[in-house]
């Protein structure tokens, strides 16, 4: 991989050598000598690589060259940022009077270093020359060269598909093993088996099987890997559930937070590549899970490659993983293969290919990798290659498999190699996030295009991204809206790979390895659990030679500022900036990191960036995430020219720096405010024709015509997918709105739209426009989604309905808008224009929308069906959610909702209601709330079986529903919805009884609140499921409903009738073996004594209007034995006090002030 070190330091070797000499520093021949040289080498570097795995004095000779290459690097870097800084200052007109003789900026001073500096590399670069001459290398020439660039090739949307090939029996064990592990409270499933067995992939399609989704409220998975520590896993676990980091450093107030996440629940916890075989790490842990949730049912698979761990573990017998046969492993190669060959093979292919499938073992990880690497190599000799190379008689020992994969590692270009052995940087497991994986390759210069290669940086570390993805040595890709991977992670196996083959990565903590040689280290990864400042092994000039940094909640000290000639430094997690040396002292070393391309800041409180850190010329990447804090960009950001990509939030930046057109090599810029004064103009956009990504524009209100707003030139950005159009909210008096919105057409491949705050009366041409009337070609035919926000002056909605791949539209606060007619479909008198997705040809309206949210539109009257008949069949065929809120005077709507799935509608009328639920037959969710003149949901949602029904088979398939109506009886059809697991009735003020429901044997949680005039609620003792029983102010609610109490885990009761006695309910409970965790009261009356509160030890929390005569002092002083939290106060208080914590729950809000008990 030296090849990819002196290739990056080749290019930058020919525009520093013009550069100089136009400076006339006078090292035109110094620098035509380093050029040879290099040259030379490179000749010989395949035939050196190939060798290098045989003999170590080869080996050796390449680490020698790899360490003078980057020295030559540094020397030529000093030159380009020196070339860079003149630059700037000229362009400035800034030039200063340096005082200081040797100052850097001093060109006699520089010149006599930079003499120095060439001298000490030249003679190195002779040594290595020489040394050359004595191996007697072959030149590039008289060898196999592997190509840099396999031009034409894509990566597959189905290339997964073969990690399930021989697991459908694997499944189906483990997916009944949890369903049927309902006795116990916490069950452990072991996973055993060899690595690249498929134990993860396993652990993941149990994950995702439906009948597991279903049954299990939560889901979570925990890669654990050699770091087995109790805190840091319930940690994660926290993380998981909220979707948050952990910041909570004591253990005991993670486990109060899990018990409120997960008391009430029934969880799947899996324990991925767990390798600890301390049975006391393990009993800690499981201890804390069985204080977390006290119910039966809670399983945990484990991943692990170890028996000891499985029995250490287990409550259930242990699952062995087996091995592919011979014939499955040809099956996955055969895929990978053909996902990329489009031609058949051979007879002889198929038999090499059955041959190589012999030797992997019956590993899958194995078929896929090799696999991955045979699909591109379609010559039958390269087949015989791989089938015959020196490995597979040399295989021996644990790393068998290791040598295996390596075959695929060989085969990759040697930029390829340098990216991939790049990512040993990362712990195992990491999510790379491709975006920024790609910015870290570039700073390493790993993506540096070859001589006559235009490409660009990004889309040669696509291109690589998709080649390692493609042949499995990335995996579990994540995809966004728009169907692009965003991250991906490694296989353990492949991690180790990495490892192995990298001489330069050295990691801090678990996963340190003796053997490698610390003079040759060019990374650093540490990743801390608690801010800890390691010890590195490195001494002060090792750490000069350090390339990229990565620091994950760490804190190296003092040791920080020794990273001189770091490219890439990855910093995350408040404790890096926060302790130490301070965030002061921190940026302003920063500063003086010359050679830096990324600095990447995540989770700081960093308030704003020092201007210095615009000295950075080489700086590429910028990105400075979740820092909310975050006030300001440097002023001087405009003479970071190479800047590429600015990747920081909004939230509270409310003005750009100065002439940010100068930026003119930028290609992500998340946002622009527009200002007023020269400068700060629109026009500054114009100037940044390399634009990607997403943009949003801000105070667009400042732009004064449609001319000036040309100037940004969107029409010209042809690779910005993303665009957001904002106005100020707070205007007043006349605008040029739609003058501005006609000057801002973007280009037509645009992806997704967003307007806010538009304040003209009409929408402009280029959206109106249905085609383009000469070829007949639509407009934006890529437009994935568009949102309509508050444009509250416009009168119709576009014509939208022509879009093929439109899949969500949102259409919100548009107060004008009474009526959306025919126009909203298409153009011309309802004809579709767009191919349906029945396979059928024939056109659709709205062929690709998946969901459609109308929202506060006060004036909305009337959404027309198209008037052409014959369409109506295919309107909205793949829509599968529809939300409707706040349009009160909305009368009517389509009928045509043949993919409906998920209904919410609120604060609209009836009519609407009916005829959308009137043809639906595929809904699993409906939410009802405030539909004006509904006393009751319509019959036939119910009903199933009738054949002049107009809806058939809807209420089975229900599974949450919300409604809220007028009338006095509730509609007796709701017996139908067998699958109703979550049923929430509220607000319905004639309601006087609810009716036994035993057909709901699915439902699980069952909330009633706000009706005034309810009398009884029926039995619910056949409710098997039911476990979550809310009913709240219910006045002349007279007795709870039978049958029900003894398996509740939470019920939440209170405003009910004067004379429903609360000692008469709590007695009745406490007397009972109730499983009840979670009891929320409050009365309208009536008082609570202390011996009726003595036996609720096993509540967790006791929530009461009134507790007049039992003071705290008594409560804490014994009475209420094993009470961990006493909670007291009034519903819907707003009172302060000392240790308070407002709960606010999906109808009420709770005032909770906690009691510590007294030991």
């Amino acid at each position: 991989m030296a090849d990819t070190v002196i290739s990056a330091v080749l290019g930058k070797l020919i525009p520093v050598a013009t550069e100089q000499i136009s400076l006339v520093w006078g090292f035109e021949e110094q620098l035509k000598e380093l050029q040879d040289s290099l040259t030379t080498i490179r000749a010989v570097l395949t035939d050196a690589e190939r060798r290098q795995v045989k003999e170590e004095l080869v080996k050796l000779w390449l680490l020698r060259l790899k360490d003078v290459a980057y020295d030559v690097d540094d020397v030529l870097d000093e030159f380009a940022y020196e070339i860079l800084r003149r630059k700037v200052e000229i362009r400035n007109q800034m030039m200063r009077k340096v005082c200081f003789f040797f100052s850097f900026s001093n060109p006699i001073a520089f010149r006599i270093n930079m003499a120095n500096k060439i001298k000490t590399v030249l003679k190195s670069l002779k040594k290595i020359n020489d040394n050359a001459k004595e191996f007697g290398f072959a030149s590039a020439g008289s060898i196999n060269a592997i190509p840099e660039v396999i031009p034409g090739r894509e990566t597959d949307s189905s290339l997964e598909d073969s990690k399930i090939v021989g697991m459908g029996d694997h499944v189906s064990k483990i997916v009944n093993l949890v369903l049927n592990a309902t006795n116990e409270q916490l069950s452990v499933i072991p996973i055993v088996g060899m690595p690249g067995l498929g134990k993860t992939t396993l652990a993941k399609l149990v994950c995702n099987h439906e009948l597991v989704q279903r049954n299990f409220d939560e889901i979570i998975w925990i890669c654990v890997s050699n770091d087995f520590d109790d805190k840091k896993i319930l940690g994660e676990i926290l993380e998981s559930l909220t979707k948050n980091s952990c910041t909570l450093q004591q253990k005991d107030a993670i486990l109060k937070c899990l018990i409120e996440k997960l008391q009430k629940k029934r969880y799947l916890l899996v324990l991925d590549d767990v390798w600890n075989e301390d049975d006391r790490k393990w009993d800690a842990l499981r201890s804390c899970l069985l204080g977390i949730n006290s119910s039966a049912g809670n399983n945990v698979i484990v991943t692990t490659r170890s028996d000891i761990v499985a029995r250490i573990m287990k409550t259930i017998h242990q699952h062995e993983m087996e091995k592919l046969s011979n014939d499955e492993c040809w099956s996955i190669i055969k895929k990978r293969v053909s996902t990329k060959v489009r031609i058949p093979l051979s007879q002889r292919q198929e038999d090499i290919g059955r041959e190589i499938a012999k030797r992997c073992q019956g590993i899958p990880l194995v078929a896929r990798v090799l696999g991955g690497t045979m699909s591109n190599k379609i010559e039958e000799r390269e087949w015989l290659a791989i089938q015959n190379s020196e490995v597979w008689s040399s295989l021996h020992g644990e790393n068998e498999i290791l040598s295996i994969l390596k075959l695929s590692f060989d085969c990759l270009s040697p930029s390829l190699k340098s990216c991939f052995t790049y990512c040993a940087i990362f712990p195992k497991d990491y999510e790379m996030g491709k975006e920024d994986l790609i910015q870290q390759w570039m700073a390493e210069g790993f993506l540096q295009p070859s001589q006559g290669n235009s490409s660009e940086m990004e889309d040669i570390g696509n291109y690589y991204f998709d080649i390692l993805l493609a042949n499995s040595l990335f995996q579990d890709k994540k995809m966004d809206y728009f169907g692009d991977v965003i991250s991906c992670k490694m296989h353990d196996l492949v991690h180790d790979l990495a490892l192995l083959i990298s001489q330069e990565t050295l990691h801090l903590g678990g996963n340190v390895r003796d053997d490698i040689d610390k003079s040759h280290i060019r990374r650093l990864s540490f990743v801390s659990n608690d801010g800890t400042t390691p010890t590195i092994p490195l001494s002060r000039d090792g750490m000069h030679k350090l390339r990229t940094a990565f620091l994950i909640y760490a804190n190296l000290g003092d040791k920080l500022l020794d990273l001189k000639f770091v490219r890439g430094l990855i910093l995350s997690g408040s404790g890096i900036i926060l302790s130490g040396i301070g965030k002061k002292k921190i940026f302003k070393s920063i500063c003086e990191f010359r050679h830096l391309r990324l600095l990447q800041v995540e989770e700081s409180y960093i308030s704003e960036l020092p201007n210095s850190i615009t000295k950075l010329y080489h700086l590429q990447t910028l990105a400075i995430e979740f820092a909310p804090g975050l006030r300001k960009l440097p002023k001087n950001l405009r003479n970071l020219t190479n800047l590429r990509h600015i990747k920081v939030s909004h939230a509270y930046i409310k003005q750009m720096p100065i002439n940010m057109g100068q930026l003119t090599c930028l290609r992500t810029l998340p946002f622009y405010f527009i200002g007023q004064e020269t400068g700060h103009r629109i026009e500054e956009l114009g100037c940044l024709s390399q634009l990607r990504g997403g943009l949003t524009i801000f105070n667009l209100e400042h732009v004064r015509d449609k001319e000036e707003a040309r100037t940004a030139n969107l029409v010209g950005k042809t690779r910005v997918h993303k665009l957001e159009f904002h106005w100020c909210s707070e205007r007043v008096g006349n605008n040029n709105d739609e003058d501005v919105l006609e000057g801002l057409q973007p280009h037509p491949r645009l992806k997704s739209l967003k307007i806010e705050n538009f304040g003209g009366e009409k929408f402009p041409s280029w959206i109106l426009a249905g085609d383009n009337s000469g070829g007949g070609l639509f407009l934006f035919n890529h437009l994935l989604e568009i949102l309509l926000v508050d444009c509250n002056k416009c009168e119709k909605i576009p014509t939208l309905g022509h879009l093929p791949c439109l899949k969500f539209l949102q259409i919100e606060g548009m107060d004008n808008v009474t009526c959306i007619g025919t126009e909203f479909y298409n153009s011309y008198s309802g004809v579709g224009s767009s191919t349906g997705r029945d396979g059928s040809g024939r056109n659709a309206l709205f062929p690709a929308l998946k969901r459609l949210d109308l929202q506060r539109m006060p004036n909305l009257v009337e959404w027309k069906d198209p008037m052409d008949p014959t369409t109506t069949g295919m309107l909205f065929p793949c829509l599968e959610e529809l939300t409707i809120k706040e349009c009160r005077k909305l009368i009517s709507a389509p009928c045509h909702f043949p993919s409906l799935k998920k209904l919410d509608i609120q604060k609209t009328c009836s009519t609407t209601f009916k005829n959308i639920i009137s043809k639906v037959t595929t809904l699993m969710s409906l939410e009802i709330y405030d539909i004006s003149e509904l006393s009751c949901l319509p019959e036939h949602l119910w009903q199933n079986n009738s054949t002049n029904l107009i809806l058939q088979g809807v209420a089975p398939f229900l599974r949450t529903l919300r409604i809220s109506f007028g009338d006095e009886v509730f509609p007796s059809g709701l017996q139908s919805c067998t699958s109703l697991s979550d049923l929430r009735i509220g607000e319905c003020p004639n309601l006087k009884s609810i009716p036994d429901m035993p057909e709901l044997h699915s439902l699980i949680h069952l909330a009633i609140w706000d009706c005034p005039n309810l009398i009884s609620i029926g039995d619910l003792r056949e409710l098997q499921s039911l476990n979550r029983l809310r009913i709240i102010h219910c006045q002349k609610l007279r007795h709870l409903p039978d049958g029900c109490l003894t398996r509740l885990k939470q019920l939440w009761i209170g405003k009910f009738c004067e004379e429903l006695d609360v000692s008469t309910i709590l007695c009745s409970i406490q007397h009972l073996q109730t499983s009840l965790e979670d009891l929320g009261y409050g009365t309208a009356g009536g008082n609570i004594d202390t011996m009726e509160l003595e036996n609720f030890a096993r509540g967790d929390w006791l929530d009461s209007e009134q507790l007049p005569s039992v003071s705290v002092s008594d409560m804490v002083g014994g009475k209420i034995n094993g009470m961990e939290k006493l909670v007291a106060g009034p519903l819907g208080s707003e009172k302060k006090c000392e240790n308070e914590e407002v709960l606010v729950m999906e109808e009420f809000v709770i005032i909770i002030y906690y009691v510590p008990l007294e030991e």
